[in-house]
C-alpha cells in the first residue's frame, strides 16, 4: 500500500515537471535584412516556428503570420516600411492569397501600413472599440477594419486559424488575446514577452493603460491558456536579459511568461500600496521605493528611471482610480 502511494506521488511529480518544462519550438531563421539596427542585431528578420506559423521582427517589434491550405493571415502590419518588407517576404514563401489582416489593438506603432494587404483583398478584423478609436483619432496609415467583434472571433485559412478574445480594457481599450490554432500559441501585444514576463516594460508611463483591469485581464488570459492547453507565447517585443538594453530575441517561449507578466503588475501595485499604508507621502513614494531597492532583484532589466515613472503612475492610480 505504501509502495503504491509513493508510486502515484512520483507519477504526479513527473507530470508536473514535464508540463512545466515543455519543449518550446526552435525558430528557424529564413531571412534577414542586410542592414544592422545596432550591434549584431539586424533591422528585420523572418523566422519559421512551425509549418503554419511564422514570426516577423522589425526593429524592436514583432508580429506573426499564418499560412494555411487556403491562404495567409497577417497580423499587426507595424509601419508602411515594415509591411512592404513583410509582403515581399511572404511572396517568397508562398503564392497563396492574403485572406485576412488582424489587429491586436489600436496603437499606431503596431497597426500602421496595412493598405498593401488590403489592396490584395485581405479582410481586416479588429475588436470594435479599435475602430471607434480610429474614427475619433484617425491616422492615414491605419486601415479601418471591415469586420469588428465584441468578445470573441475566429478566422481560418484551412489548417491554420486565429482565435481572438477580448477581456476588457488593458494596454488600450481594445487589445485582444491572439490564440494560434492548432499550434496552441498565444500572443498579447506589448506584454508577456518571453523568456520572462517579469521583464522591464518599454512604456513605463502606461499612458492609456487601464490599470484597474490589468491583473484581471491576465488572470482571464491564464484561464484561457489552461483551458486551451496553450504551450507557448510569441513576444511582440524583444526582451532584456539581466540589465537595461541587454536584448535577447524573445521570439517564442514558455506560457509561464503570462503569469509572470501578471505578477509584474501585481508586485508594482502592491509595493506602492504598502508605501501608502506606511503613510509615505505620495510624491515621495517613487524615490522611497527606489532607495529601498524594492523589486530590484525581481524585475529583469530593472531600470531606475523607468521604475520612477511606473511607481508614480501606480501611485496616481491608487489615489484616483485612473
Amino acid at each position: 500500500m505504501k509502495y503504491q502511494h509513493i508510486k502515484k506521488l512520483l507519477l504526479v511529480l513527473i507530470v508536473i515537471v514535464v508540463n512545466g518544462c515543455a519543449t518550446q519550438p526552435e525558430p528557424i531563421k529564413l531571412a534577414e535584412s542586410d542592414t544592422k539596427l545596432f550591434g549584431k542585431l539586424k533591422t528585420w528578420e523572418i523566422e519559421k516556428i512551425s509549418e503554419r506559423v511564422y514570426a516577423y521582427r522589425y526593429t524592436f517589434y514583432r508580429n506573426f503570420f499564418l499560412i494555411g491550405d487556403e491562404g495567409v493571415i497577417v497580423t499587426d502590419p507595424l509601419t508602411v516600411d515594415a509591411a512592404s518588407i513583410l509582403n515581399k517576404e511572404i511572396k517568397k514563401i508562398t503564392d497563396k492569397p492574403i485572406k485576412y489582416m488582424a489587429y491586436s489593438h489600436s496603437h499606431w506603432d503596431h497597426v500602421s501600413g496595412g493598405q498593401i494587404f488590403k489592396d490584395q483583398g485581405a479582410e481586416v478584423v479588429a475588436q470594435k472599440k479599435c475602430k471607434e478609436n480610429w474614427i475619433n483619432n484617425p491616422n492615414s496609415n491605419v486601415v479601418e477594419p471591415d469586420t469588428t467583434f465584441e468578445k470573441e472571433y475566429s478566422i481560418s485559412v484551412g489548417g491554420a486559424s486565429l482565435e481572438m478574445y477580448y477581456f476588457g480594457p488593458s494596454h488600450d481599450n481594445c487589445r485582444v488575446v491572439f490564440l494560434i490554432q492548432p499550434d496552441r500559441i498565444m500572443f498579447i501585444a506589448d506584454d508577456a514577452n518571453p523568456p520572462n514576463g517579469l521583464n522591464m516594460i518599454y512604456g513605463a508611463g502606461l499612458a492609456d493603460t487601464y490599470i484597474f483591469n490589468l491583473v484581471p485581464y491576465f488572470l482571464k488570459a491564464e484561464r484561457l491558456a489552461k483551458e486551451k492547453r496553450v504551450k507557448s507565447i510569441i513576444g511582440s517585443h524583444m526582451s532584456f536579459e539581466d540589465r537595461p538594453m541587454n536584448l535577447v530575441s524573445g521570439t517564442i517561449g514558455s506560457i509561464k511568461s503570462l503569469k509572470e507578466q501578471r505578477l509584474f503588475y501585481q508586485y508594482t501595485i502592491d509595493a506602492v500600496q504598502k508605501a501608502l499604508d506606511e503613510n509615505i507621502h505620495p510624491k515621495e513614494i517613487p524615490n522611497y521605493l527606489i532607495k529601498k531597492g524594492v523589486l530590484k532583484d525581481t524585475i529583469v532589466g530593472f531600470d531606475e528611471a523607468k521604475m520612477q515613472v511606473l511607481y508614480r503612475r501606480m501611485t496616481n492610480y491608487l489615489l484616483t482610480g485612473e
